[in-house]
C-alpha cells in the first residue's frame, strides 16, 4: 500500500460560519466549496469540512483531531479571537514537550489545536 494525501475531516454544523473562519482567519486555501462538503489545503494536508446536520449519526473521531503549526502562537491566538474563534487555553512547553499549544474552538464549536515548536 502507498497511502497519500493526508486528510483531516472536521465536522461542522454551520458551513457558512465555519468555512470563512478556516479560509480567512487560519489562511487555508479553499480547493472545493459546497454547503455540505468543503476542502481546504494546509501544506501537504487537506482539511475537509463535512456538514453535520441534525439527526445525522456521524460524529467526529474521539482521538483524532486537527492540529496546525504556527510560527508565533501569541499572534495566532490574537487573530483567532479577532476572527470569531475562542481560545480555550494555552499550554506552555515543558516536561520534555517542546511545543506550546493553544486549544481553539471555531465559531461553530469545533475544537482543534494550534502549536508552536519552541525547542527543548
Amino acid at each position: 500500500m502507498n497511502a497519500t494525501q493526508p486528510m483531516v475531516v472536521h465536522y461542522v454544523t454551520d458551513m457558512e460560519k465555519a468555512l470563512p473562519f478556516y479560509r480567512d482567519v487560519l489562511g487555508l486555501k479553499v480547493e472545493f466549496e459546497s454547503t455540505g462538503w468543503s476542502t481546504l489545503r494546509c501544506g501537504g494536508c487537506i482539511v475537509a469540512l463535512h456538514i453535520l446536520s441534525p439527526g445525522m449519526s456521524e460524529g467526529s473521531v474521539a482521538h483524532a483531531g486537527l492540529n496546525l503549526h504556527v510560527d508565533d502562537l501569541d499572534a495566532a491566538v490574537k487573530e483567532v479571537a479577532a476572527g470569531g474563534g475562542e481560545v480555550r487555553n494555552v499550554r506552555e512547553a515543558g516536561g520534555g514537550i517542546p511545543v506550546r499549544i493553544a486549544v481553539i474552538a471555531d465559531p461553530v464549536g469545533n475544537v482543534f489545536e494550534l502549536r508552536q515548536y519552541v525547542g527543548d
